[in-house]
C-alpha cells in the first residue's frame, strides 16, 4: 500500500508526458493530412490560384513598379481588393521575379499550417479538444482548398487565431500585456472583418467583466484598445485618403447596407448549405456539448478554475462563430462553398473537439476503468467524422460545387492562355472589359473594367432594386453604362450569352488566340466596331 502511494506520482508524470507525446502526434498527424489535402485541392486547380486572387497580384504588380496601389495604372485609385497586407506580401515576388500564383500558394499553406500550430499549443494538460481540432481541420475541404486558393483566407484565419489565443490567455492573466490588440489589428489589415472580430471580442470581455467583477473594462482591456487603435488607425486614416472611401469598392459593389430580405434570404441559404456540408447534425450538438462542459465535475484538479477557464473560452468561441455567421447572412453569402467561414472554421472545431472531450472525461469520471476503452471509442468518432468530413466538405462540396461545377482548372487555363495573348498581340493602349477581372488583366497588362464594378465607382455605387437575387458579387453590372460610356474596345466573358450585343456595336469575333477546342468555346471575345 505504501509503494502504490509512493509510486503514484510517478505514474502520473508518466501518464502525463505518454498524453502530451500522443497528443503532440496527432497535431504531427494533423499537419501532414492539412499538406496532403491541400495539394490534392491545388492539383484540382491546376496547382494555379483562383481567378480572384490575380486582382490583388495585379495591385501588387503595379505597386512593384513604382506606379502605386491601382489597377489601371494612370486612372482614379478603386480599392478593388479587400486584403490589403495579402496584396503587399505579394509585392516583393515581383522584385525578386518569382511566379506570384507559387508564392501565394505556398505562403497559403504556410499560414493555414501555422494554424494548425497555434491548435496544438493549446494541446496541454489533458486538452484532447485541441488535438481532435487540428485533425478536423485537416480534414475539412473549405479549409484545405482555401489554403491555397491564392487569396489572403488562411493569413487572415491565422491573425484571427492568434488574437483568439492571447485574449484567452490575457482573461486568464491580468497582468499579461494584451498582445491580442496587434493580433486583431493586423487581421482587420488583412481583411475588414478583422474589425467585427475585435467587435465581437470586446463584447465578450465586457461581458465577462460585468458577471466576474461588476465592471464593464479592466485597465488590460483598455490597453487592447489601445493597441489595436494604435496600428489599425493611422492605416484606415491613410487608406481612406488614398481611396476616397471608408469601405473597400469591393463592398459596395457587392453589399447593399439598405433593407434586402432577398440578400438575407441568399446568406440563409448560403448558411444552411455550409452547414449541411459539414455535418451540423453532429458538429453543433458537440459545440453545444462544449458549452455546457464547465457544469462537469474534473477529478484530481481545481474544479471552479477549471470551469471559469472553460465557460470563458467556449463562450467566447461561440460568440464568434455566431456573430460571424450572422454577419455572413447580412452580407448575402458568397459565391464559394465555404471561403468566407474558413476564417471561424478554428474557434469551431476547437468548440467541437472540446465537446468530444467533454464526453470522454464525462464517461471516465463515472467508470475508470475504461478509460482505454472509451479512448480507442472516441478515437474512432473523430477518424469517422474526419472521414465524413473529407467526403462531404471535400469531394461533395468545394470539388462538385465549385470546382467541377464552374470547370474551375480549364477556365483558369482559358483565362491565362487569352490574357497571355493579348499580351503580345494587342497593342499596349488596348481597353478591354471582363466579366472575370483577375487573370485575363493580369497576364494582359491591359487597360481593364470590370463588369461588375469592382475596380469601377459608376458600378460599384449603382443601386440595384433586388439586390440578392443574383450570384453574389455579380449583380451590380451597367451595360448601358459599358457600351455609351465606358466603350471598351473588347469584352470578355465566359461563355457566349452577350450575342446580343451587336445591336449595339459589339460583334462576336474568333481570334486565334489557343488551337485547343475545350478551351477556345469557354470565352466569348466581342469587338467594338472598328477594332
Amino acid at each position: 500500500m505504501l509503494a502504490s502511494s509512493l509510486l503514484w506520482p510517478v505514474r502520473k508524470l508518466f501518464e502525463r508526458a505518454r498524453n502530451v507525446s500522443l497528443m503532440r502526434l496527432c497535431i504531427v498527424v494533423a499537419a501532414a493530412l492539412l499538406t496532403l489535402h491541400a495539394l490534392f485541392c491545388s492539383s484540382l486547380l491546376g496547382f494555379d490560384a483562383v481567378d480572384d486572387a490575380y486582382i490583388s497580384y495585379r495591385y501588387a504588380h503595379n505597386a512593384a513598379r513604382g506606379h502605386g496601389l491601382t489597377f489601371n495604372v494612370g486612372e482614379r485609385r478603386v480599392e478593388g481588393y479587400t486584403n490589403f497586407l495579402w496584396t503587399v506580401m505579394m509585392i516583393p515576388a515581383f522584385w525578386l521575379r518569382l511566379p506570384v500564383h507559387i508564392v501565394a500558394i505556398a505562403l497559403g499553406l504556410a499560414w493555414s499550417l501555422g494554424c494548425v500550430a497555434l491548435i496544438g499549443s493549446e494541446a496541454r494538460d489533458g486538452r484532447w479538444g485541441m488535438a481532435i481540432a487540428a485533425l478536423l481541420i485537416a480534414a475539412d475541404g473549405s479549409f484545405a482548398l482555401w489554403s491555397v486558393g491564392g487569396l489572403e483566407s488562411p493569413l487572415f484565419a491565422f491573425l484571427v487565431l492568434g488574437g483568439v489565443l492571447a485574449y484567452l490567455r490575457e482573461m486568464d492573466d491580468p497582468h499579461c500585456v494584451p498582445l491580442s490588440g496587434a493580433w486583431f489589428a493586423l487581421a482587420a489589415m488583412a481583411r475588414p472583418e478583422g474589425v467585427l472580430v475585435y467587435g465581437l471580442t470586446g463584447v465578450h470581455h465586457c461581458l465577462t467583466r460585468l458577471i466576474r467583477e461588476r465592471r464593464v473594462a479592466a485597465v488590460q482591456d483598455w490597453r487592447r484598445l489601445g493597441l489595436f487603435v494604435l496600428i489599425w488607425g493611422p492605416w484606415f486614416a491613410f487608406r481612406w485618403r488614398y481611396y476616397g472611401y471608408p469601405f473597400p469598392n469591393t463592398f459596395y459593389a457587392k453589399v447593399t447596407l439598405g433593407d434586402s430580405g432577398a440578400q438575407r434570404e441568399r446568406g440563409m441559404a448560403y448558411l444552411q448549405t455550409f452547414l449541411q456540408l459539414h455535418l451540423a447534425y453532429l458538429t453543433l450538438p458537440l459545440g453545444v456539448l462544449a458549452l455546457l462542459s464547465h457544469r462537469q465535475v474534473v477529478a484530481g484538479g481545481d474544479d471552479d478554475a477549471w470551469r471559469r477557464g472553460q465557460l470563458l473560452r467556449q463562450s467566447y468561441f461561440a460568440l464568434l462563430v455566431v456573430g460571424y455567421s450572422a454577419y455572413i447572412v447580412y452580407v448575402g453569402g458568397d459565391w464559394s462553398v465555404g471561403r468566407f467561414f474558413v476564417p471561424i472554421l478554428p474557434p469551431f472545431y476547437m468548440l467541437v473537439g472540446d465537446g468530444l472531450d467533454a464526453v470522454r472525461r464525462w464517461i471516465i469520471n463515472r467508470a475508470p476503468d475504461l478509460r482505454r476503452v472509451v479512448g480507442v471509442v472516441v478515437g474512432g468518432a473523430v477518424v469517422g467524422l474526419a472521414f465524413g468530413l473529407f467526403l462531404n466538405s471535400s469531394l461533395g462540396g468545394e470539388k462538385a460545387l465549385f470546382l467541377d461545377r464552374f470547370n474551375a482548372r480549364q477556365v483558369g487555363e482559358a483565362r491565362v492562355t487569352l490574357g497571355k495573348w493579348l499580351h503580345d498581340n494587342f497593342a499596349p493602349d488596348t481597353y478591354i472589359a471582363v466579366d472575370a477581372a483577375g487573370q485575363i488583366p493580369f497576364y494582359s497588362d491591359l487597360r481593364t473594367l470590370d463588369l461588375f464594378g469592382l475596380n469601377d465607382l459608376n458600378i460599384a455605387h449603382r443601386r440595384v432594386e433586388r439586390m440578392g437575387k443574383g450570384t453574389p458579387g455579380h449583380e451590380k453590372m451597367d451595360m448601358n453604362y459599358v457600351i455609351f460610356d465606358a466603350r471598351p474596345d473588347y469584352i470578355i466573358i465566359y461563355g457566349t450569352a452577350f450575342d446580343w450585343l451587336a445591336a449595339y456595336g459589339y460583334e462576336r469575333v474568333d481570334l486565334p488566340w489557343t488551337e485547343r477546342d475545350d478551351l477556345r468555346p469557354l470565352l466569348g471575345i466581342y469587338a467594338r466596331q472598328g477594332h
